[in-house]
């Protein structure tokens, strides 16, 4: 066989090579993927439904938010915090996310774990993403949390400021004047009213149990003799370590700088060190948090 025919014979090969290569490799790839073979990714605009819960040893893993109507009010199957807060129905549905930095009109970016746990999902796809701290909302200000002895220990005679006295029970004291201890709920008596300030007598009952607005406290000792005559009441936090995480209530911090009060959540009760601890920050900051994830659509790829 002539030389210029095997050549020609061996350039057509190669040719054929080449375009069956192009054909089946190069120009898929340039090509978009098909709507059900598309990802997530960087810069993609979606719709997911979620269910954001705190980690189970935060009080066995409780809902804090989600975007379905059916987990927000079943409180069974889905136990929520404390401060759970229930929005109209219309509001629950699809989380419009933008993957990325900012926002892309209606599109809002949201946390860093919940992002990367999205990039690679696909529409149909439910996905469990479980956020540390520092890649969720953050760590919360330690001097919104504080630690408390269960057993108290609260005068018999307090005084009070007359206008301290006028903003609590809303009227000027007199003298034999009954309110309520605003914190513990049992009876005080005004006792003597003096220029500026006034005195009261606590007289709750010993052994009995009081709602102190959070939990039940029970006045366990009172001694009248104690503190140079201005008395002693023993106060026991009736709480156990499954309330944690169960519990709010409000109060200001002592480290408050405005003296209003904050929501806080009972986050631990310590019985062998005989204390309890009250969180002021959002329950989301300084916890791992987990989302189960469903994704709608991607809207723009």
């Amino acid at each position: 066989m002539k030389k210029w025919i095997v050549y020609a014979l061996t350039w057509i090969v190669v040719i054929a090579i080449v375009a069956a290569v192009y054909q089946f490799a190069v120009v898929p790839a340039l090509q978009p993927p098909a709507d059900n073979e598309k990802a997530v990714r960087e810069g993609s605009n979606v719709k997911v439904n979620y269910i954001g819960m705190l980690a189970p040893e935060y009080g066995g893993g409780l809902v804090f938010d989600t975007s379905l109507y059916n987990v927000a009010i079943d409180n069974k199957s889905y136990p929520k915090t404390p401060t759970f807060q229930m929005r109209p129905k219309y509001e629950y549905k699809p989380l419009m996310v933008h993957v990325g930095d900012g926002s892309d009109g209606s599109y809002t970016s949201v946390i860093e774990g919940f992002k990367d746990g999205l990039i690679g999902m696909k529409p149909g796809e439910t996905k469990t993403i479980v956020i540390p701290p520092e890649k969720g909302y953050g760590y919360g200000d330690p001097n919104l949390i504080e630690k408390h002895p269960l057993v108290e220990n609260v005068t018999i005679k307090e005084q009070y400021p007359n206008s301290r006295f006028l903003y609590v029970f809303g009227k000027n004291p007199k003298v034999g004047m009954v309110v309520e201890n605003p914190k513990f709920h049992w009876n005080m008596t005004v006792e003597n009213v003096m220029d500026g300030y006034c005195i009261l007598d606590n007289q709750p009952q010993e052994g009995a149990t009081y709602f102190n607005g959070r939990w039940y406290v029970k006045v366990i000792n009172m001694d009248s003799s104690a503190n140079n005559g201005n008395g002693s009441i023993e106060v026991r936090n009736l709480i156990g370590p499954d309330d944690a995480y169960h519990i709010k209530g409000s109060g200001v911090p002592q480290h408050s700088t405005d003296g209003k009060k904050k929501t806080f959540v009972l986050t631990e009760v310590d019985l062998q060190n005989g204390t309890y601890t009250i969180d002021y920050n959002d329950l989301t900051r300084g916890r791992t948090l987990i989302f189960t994830v469903e994704l709608v659509s991607i809207d723009k790829y």
